[in-house]
Parts: structure tokens; C-alpha cells; sequence
């Protein structure tokens, strides 16, 4: 199979574990990762190019790299995310941007540049959600209104694009062993003030708690392969119960009865 897929955010979790299902699957898989040392860690055959999804001169450039391999791209499969730990008035606009740019804006360029090649590769988009993306979460709010656009973009351009022939899909993972929750927790200690404080102390036990069942991110890679190799490719896939409740809680259950559910699950006064 001498098709290609584009994978962002390849270096590590879910990246990683899609560039290796996708190689068994057959096809090439041209992986973005940001440095040298990202580029040596991923498996034997893959290629790489350079991509910094926070700078839009870095998402021209991939574009470019991208077509000089001169393959038909088959998917493009917008993984990459940040997070970023903190209450809403602890954070700075710019870490606020940076986030947007990964999550949002840099998937959004790196599609729009793509769309021809994958116009005539018969390609297909893979948009990597989170159950954030429905239900939103107290210390994490960059996120999960990057992924609540994320939805947004990816049924707008699932319409738009549907008499062209390219299915756009989301993959939903529920929690998942991936180190962004780490780098999150980590910003946290870098904040100027700590109104955060109070409320890290009571959410960070039931994240641990959830990490620890998290699921493989082979899990995931799994259903993104499914949704660019089916025949009839779903809009969304589940990947753990917790992302279907996720999807539950935010789009059926009424908005007081999703508060009251939060604090008391958070231990929130």
C-alpha cells in the first residue's frame, strides 16, 4: 500500500501508538514530531517532518515536506494537544493562545492546506476528541474549549466536505495513558498566583485515580485505523465507557443536573 497518512503529534501516546498500527496496516505514515531527538524515538520506517502546530510559519513549512514525498495522502490524523493546569484567572493569555494554536488553530491551517491532496488521494480526516470536548472540567478550561471547537470544526467540515467524498471522523478516547496530564500538572507549579490551590488539592486524587485505569493508547490507534480503513467510516468513535458517559453527561443530561453531578463527584462545595 503506497498511500500515506499524516500524523501529528506523533513522538509519543497516542501519536506513537498510531504511527505503529498504521505502519502494520500498510501504509506510510509521515510522522510530525518538533525535534531531531522526537524524530530518532519513533519506529523503524517511519518518516518524519518538522512541526510546531503553535506557529502557523511551521504548519506552511510541514506542508511543503509533506508533498515532497510525493505519495497520495490517504488520512490526515490531527492528534496533537496540550493542556494546561490552572483556574481560569491564573493563567496567562498567552499560555491561553498557545493552547488554542496546538489544539484548534494549527489542525485547522494544517487541514485547510491538505484538503487537495486529500481530494485526490480519496483521503479522510481523523480528528482526535476528547470526552472534554462535551463536558467541561474545572482547572482545565484551555482544553476543553479547544476541544469543544474541535467538535464544532469537525461536524462543519464533515458537511462541507461530504460532496467531495472526504469523511471526517473523531475518535473520543475516555482517559488514556499519555503523558499530557503530567506536563499540565507540571505548568500548574508555574503559575504567579494560586487561587487554583484549594481546588487542586480535591480534583487531583480522582485524576490520579482515573489515570491509573486508563487505557492503552494502542486502544485508540486501533480505532483510528478503523476509521480510515472502513469501508462506511462512523463519524465518531467511543474509545472507553467514560468517554460515552462523558458525551452522555454533556449532550442529554440537563445543564443543573450536570453541575450538581461535577461538584459532588470533584468534592466541590
Amino acid at each position: 500500500m503506497n498511500e500515506a497518512v499524516v500524523v501529528t503529534g506523533a513522538s509519543g501516546g497516542i501519536g506513537k501508538a498510531c504511527v505503529t498500527c498504521l505502519r502494520d496496516a500498510g501504509f506510510t505514515v509521515l510522522a510530525a514530531v518538533r525535534n531531531d531527538a522526537q524524530a530518532a524515538a519513533l519506529p523503524s520506517g517511519t518518516q518524519s517532518f518538522r512541526l510546531d502546530l503553535s506557529e502557523p510559519a511551521s504548519v506552511d513549512k510541514a506542508i511543503e515536506e509533506i508533498r515532497f514525498f510525493d505519495l497520495p495522502v490517504r488520512g490526515l490524523v490531527n492528534n496533537a494537544g496540550a493542556s494546561l493546569a490552572g483556574a481560569i484567572e491564573d493563567l496567562s493569555m498567552k499560555s491561553l493562545r498557545e493552547v488554542f494554536e496546538i489544539n484548534l488553530l494549527g489542525p485547522v491551517q494544517l487541514t485547510r492546506a491538505l484538503l487537495p491532496d486529500l481530494r485526490s488521494g480519496n483521503g479522510r480526516v481523523v480528528n482526535i476528541g476528547s470526552g472534554e470536548g462535551f463536558l467541561a472540567t474545572p482547572l482545565n478550561a484551555p482544553y476543553c474549549m479547544a476541544k469543544h471547537a474541535l467538535e464544532a470544526f469537525s461536524e462543519s467540515l464533515r458537511l462541507e466536505l461530504a460532496p467531495s467524498g472526504i469523511p471526517v471522523s473523531v475518535v473520543s478516547p475516555g482517559q488514556t495513558e499519555t503523558p499530557i496530564l503530567e506536563k499540565a500538572r507540571a505548568s500548574f507549579n508555574e503559575l504567579p498566583s494560586q487561587t487554583s490551590a484549594p481546588y487542586l488539592d480535591l480534583v487531583s486524587p480522582r485524576a490520579r485515580m482515573a489515570e491509573r485505569r486508563g487505557a492503552p493508547p494502542n486502544r485508540v490507534a486501533k480505532a483510528v485505523t478503523q476509521a480510515l480503513t472502513s469501508r462506511k467510516p462512523r463519524s465518531r468513535y467511543f474509545v472507553g465507557a467514560d468517554s460515552r458517559g462523558a458525551y452522555l453527561l454533556g449532550r442529554v443530561v440537563p445543564g443543573t443536573l450536570r453541575q450538581r453531578f461535577m461538584r459532588s463527584f470533584l468534592g466541590f462545595p
